[in-house]
């Protein structure tokens, strides 16, 4: 094999071994904020805005990819030219997919009549949520925990009605103040000032137009892999023919 070759295959090498990482990467990111996104969004939100999409398709992507590269790994090790070509053809149609998606997210997540809309649904709900919240506490504690928020907008004049009316007789959720101090009040260090509301659509929205980002990254990377890839399966071809001959 030539040092052309011989760089073919370590470049291929490198970037099998950058996907691989980059596959279990994404499978973590989609994970942890699809968790987030199912914690912190109503059923209505996510029923509606579908916006944990982003999030299962970007577990999808990973999950692809990281099958994609143990083939790829057996092809360039083994010097295979079958599994060499199927691993590029794979990762050029998974490339193709991931530009697609990645500019569905960005044009919809960057499109302000969307997110307005998505903003005022979350911001709704938050609102119930509030309003609801001796009924019901356990979806606003898990907001107020995760996003670090406390109340709908302002939670000194939200929760001013349930003086007396809280576990211990607090003036304000334990979550509003991480959940750690019993008795959360509005002098409390701790106390988290920000309102919900903007917390988790910043969140929502931000995620789901960087997870597209990513999506566009990764993918047009894994076209210059393909084309590795099928570069690689040429020189494994003229070698298999020069040695036959």
């Amino acid at each position: 094999m030539g040092w052309c070759d011989a760089v073919t295959l370590c470049l291929s090498g490198a970037y099998a071994t950058f996907f691989l990482i980059a596959g279990l990467a994404l499978v973590a990111y989609g994970s942890f904020t699809a968790y987030i996104i199912l914690v912190t969004n109503s059923e209505q939100v996510i029923k509606e805005y579908v916006t944990i999409l982003p999030s299962a398709i970007t577990i999808l992507f990973g999950l692809v990819l990281v099958i994609l590269v143990i083939v790829g790994c057996c092809g360039i090790c083994r010097e295979s030219k079958y599994c060499v070509e199927s691993y590029a053809s794979f990762l050029i149609l998974l490339a193709f997919s991931q530009l697609a998606f990645g500019g569905y997210c960005i044009i919809v997540y960057g499109n302000p009549n969307y997110t307005r809309s998505l903003s005022m649904r979350i911001s709704a709900d938050i609102e119930n949520a509030v309003t609801n919240y001796k009924d019901n506490p356990e979806k606003m504690d898990n907001i107020q925990n995760w996003m670090k928020c406390c109340g709908h907008v302002n939670a000194v004049n939200e929760y001013n009605f349930y003086r007396g009316q809280l576990p211990n007789q607090s003036e304000l959720p334990p979550s509003c103040c991480g959940g750690s101090i019993v008795t959360c009040t509005f002098d409390t260090n701790e106390l988290h000032t920000k309102g919900c509301s903007e917390t988790v659509s910043q969140f929502t929205i931000v995620t789901n137009y960087i997870m597209g980002w990513i999506s566009v990254v990764v993918g047009s990377t894994e076209l210059i892999a393909a084309l590795l890839g099928i570069c690689l399966s040429c020189c494994i071809w003229r070698n298999q023919i020069g040695s036959w001959r």
